[in-house]
């Protein structure tokens, strides 16, 4: 009895071989046809949810972009209804003091809306502007397309953002600023008067921002007629329209204010979303590689793979029961998968099962990879959703499905009130690429040691918000205090991880739609490390009941008494004065502060500007002006250090200016007031603007060389000149104190009589009787 034996491997020509191929075959085809129609159901899943996403986020853009529309137009009103403003914007020349007025409020404007440029106001017949810019210079040299901005406003007889660029070299260094100009008239008509007011193209960019930045995706500006204002991707595309896509153009002809379709850009497949802002005349779009939407889901691909694997290892085994004879014909088939000619009589070879070993690893290697990109898919979506849902953009408002949403993604936060904390990581370089994947890896320690310490908690979500710092929302029970249950959760970070953390706590939300409020209160809370760097914990409720915030109100009576502190040299009464400033200033919330900073920087520049030289100063800091240099210090301690390092540049300034010698200054003093004393205008201050010191400066000096004051020593001139009228003319008493600089006859009497012992005409009658 012959007894059949399985070999470890099989000739390559043998029945059994030939079957297994051919099983093995069929098995790919089919396992490829059901994963392809499986993509392809998944495809068009994904394509209608990002569209959708891509749709809100164009939508809640487009709204932001109203909003700093209205906000620009609420500005140009008050502009309008200005009477100092319109005087200027009409006037063909103004005082001094009038300039000096209209010249604080246009700077007002940029001091109190940090997204505006500049503001200009244009005398359509003079063709003078007046404008806000800190160096002296003409706005048709750095602005050469201001003039024809007026009368293309004209032509479009309505208010839109006219984007342009100013361009010019101040101080040997080349600027180019990208703007966009809503120009103001007093009437709907056409005028040649007009107010500019010139918006950063940055704030548009930071819009770009908030809606997330992606290798995958590029949101994009463009006007009716397919040029760039602003890209996410080509920040540099400003006005260029070669760069604007073949899309942009079938947007634009679409006719449809609001769609999406699938176009190539950039040499590969894209989804394409847009929507038309018909105030502006804008086109906001978004483009998606396809790509992208590929890496969704694949469960279904793995189950397919899973199953069809059961069934080829059944038919295997069913093969080794079945007679050999019946399978000659599928022995060509493994030929063909090898891309070999079919022969009838092979020779021996076993290597025919480390090929089909290494096609179904590959495969299994494929699938794993499919696997993992779609968790990482589905991760980033759900980031999105969350991203979403602080923001507060108008996401659960437009869907009433989105608890549902949120639940169908892994998000349960369950019915107890939640709250938001922001984390940053110290010592983190946020600009340092090279550190990504490091951070990247503390963050998701960080994250699980926080899913340990709150375990109780019935839900904690994470969201990376840069890279050193991310998001945590969780249930905030009501017999926890936060404050300290981040002090334990802190204490284990730094004991287990070496790492160093300050935490904003946002204020209790009672609900889903209170998150963004909370989010909004933990950044806020977070800003106070600018007042109390030493803290780990910011409280938004603490913080709160702590400052017990009142009005702001500008400190302007310390300011002024710290001008006059610094004119007078005195460094004692400016070290107390400044301490005082400071310690006012700290009461008041951050944003409140920062804003008077600005504003006290800039009144010091003003006030010093021709008595001292801050060149040297800023260039040490790499800056062009004082409210630049302010800006940098995160914390207010390092500001207060810098105003100390200012008041003594401009003290060393003003003794530098002194060094002449003081008996030369009075008698250059007293020549001056020798010839003009019968004016009615001289003043302490005209001499000593005349000698190039300050007035205090020069009072105290003059009392100290002459013993009497400034007022007596002309007093006594005038006087005594006023003696010699009365005896050698017949001018009456108003004549004569009119040619010595008195306005008022009946003042002149008063101080005649106070310094002679009679009035003007009873001196001139006894000094007459008695000659």
């Amino acid at each position: 009895m012959k007894i059949w034996k399985l070999k470890p491997s099989l000739p390559r020509g043998s029945y059994l071989f030939r079957f297994i191929a051919a099983n093995t075959v069929v098995f790919v085809l089919c396992l490829f046809i059901l994963a392809a129609v499986n993509y392809t159901f998944t495809n068009m899943i994904s394509e209608k949810q990002i569209s959708e996403a891509h749709q809100r986020l164009l939508h809640q853009t487009d709204a932001s972009i109203d909003n700093l529309y209205e906000r620009v137009f609420q500005i140009g009103e008050q502009l309008l209804s200005d009477k100092d403003v319109i005087k200027g914007l009409y006037s063909t020349g103004l005082d001094p003091g009038d300039s000096l007025s209209l010249d604080r409020k246009l700077r007002d404007v940029i001091n109190a809306n940090d997204f505006v440029n500049s503001v200009y106001l244009y005398n359509g017949t003079t063709k003078r502007f007046i404008h806000s810019l800190q160096q002296d210079v003409d706005i048709a040299s750095i602005d050469p397309e201001a003039s024809g901005l007026v009368q293309a406003r004209n032509n479009l007889g309505k208010m839109i953002f006219l984007p342009h660029k100013q361009e010019y070299t101040y101080n040997g260094k080349r600027y180019e600023n990208r703007i966009l100009s809503l120009i103001f008239t007093e009437t709907d008509a056409k005028s040649d008067y007009a107010i500019f007011i010139n918006l950063k193209l940055t704030s548009l960019q930071e819009l770009f921002d908030e809606m997330g930045q992606s290798s995958d995706s590029s949101f994009m500006i463009a006007d009716k007629n397919g040029v760039v204002i602003a890209r996410s991707d080509q920040p540099d595309a400003f006005l260029d329209s070669s760069a604007s896509q073949s899309f942009v153009e079938k947007v634009i002809q679409s006719g449809t204010l609001s769609d999406s379709f699938v176009d190539a850009t950039n040499g590969s497949k894209s989804l394409l979303t847009y929507i038309y802002n018909d105030k502006l005349e804008w086109y906001l779009a978004n483009a998606t590689r396809y790509a992208y939407l590929t890496k969704d889901s694949f469960i279904l691909q793995r189950n397919i793979v899973v199953v069809s694997l059961l069934v080829l290892l059944v038919c295997l085994i069913a093969t080794f029961f079945m007679n050999r004879k019946i399978y000659g014909p599928i022995s060509n088939v493994i030929r063909m998968v090898k891309g070999a000619a079919p022969v009838q009589s092979p020779p021996d070879n076993a290597d025919d099962a480390e090929y089909l070993s290494g096609v179904f690893k590959s495969l299994i290697g494929k699938v794993s990879s499919l696997e993992d990109t779609s968790s990482e898919d589905r991760k980033r979506l759900k980031e999105g959703l969350l991203k979403d849902l602080l923001m507060g953009q108008g996401t659960m408002e437009d869907r009433h499905d989105f608890p549902q949403l949120l639940e169908r993604h892994g998000i349960r936060f369950g019915t107890h009130p939640l709250r938001v904390f922001a984390l940053v990581l110290e010592g983190s370089d946020r600009s340092a690429e090279e550190q990504g994947e490091r951070l990247k890896l503390v963050r998701e320690a960080v994250f699980e040691l926080a899913l340990r310490v709150f375990h109780e908690f019935e839900a904690i979500e994470k969201v990376d918000t840069g890279y050193h710092s991310f998001v945590l929302i969780m249930s905030d029970l009501p017999e926890h205090a936060p404050g300290a249950i981040m002090n334990t959760f802190m204490q284990q970070v730094e004991r287990m991880l070496g790492i160093h953390m300050k935490i904003g706590i946002g204020c209790r939300a009672e609900t889903l739609q209170g998150l963004p409020g909370s989010m909004a209160s933990a950044k806020e809370a977070l800003s106070y490390e600018f007042i109390w760097p030493d803290l780990c914990l910011y409280d938004y409720d603490t913080i709160n009941n702590r400052n017990n915030p009142q009005p702001f109100r500008y400190p302007a009576r310390l300011e002024r008494t710290l001008f006059d502190a610094i004119k007078l040299n005195d460094e004692t009464s400016v070290r107390r004065i400044l301490r005082d400033w400071f310690e006012e200033l700290a009461n008041n919330s951050v944003a409140d502060i920062r804003g008077a900073l600005l504003q006290s920087a800039f009144r010091i520049e003003n006030e010093f500007r021709g008595l001292a030289d801050f060149t040297t100063l800023l260039a040490s800091y790499d800056k062009h002006t004082l409210e630049d240099v302010v800006s940098i210090f995160p914390r207010l301690d390092e500001v207060e250090s810098f105003y100390g390092e200012l008041v003594n540049h401009i003290i060393a300034e003003l003794r530098n200016d002194r060094h002449r010698d003081a008996s030369g200054l009075v008698n250059q003093a007293c020549d001056y007031i020798g010839q003009h004393y019968t004016q009615s205008d001289l003043s302490a201050d005209s001499v000593a603007a005349h000698l190039g010191i300050t007035a205090p400066y020069f009072s105290k000096l003059f009392n100290e060389n002459l013993g009497v004051s400034f007022t007596h020593y002309v007093t006594g001139l005038r006087m005594k000149e006023a003696e010699n009228l009365l005896l050698a003319t017949n001018l009456n008493v108003k004549e004569i104190g009119e040619r010595i600089g008195f306005v008022n006859s009946s003042y002149f009497i008063t101080v005649f009589k106070k310094n002679c012992g009679s009035s003007p005409n009873q001196y001139r009658q006894m000094k007459r009787k008695s000659s």
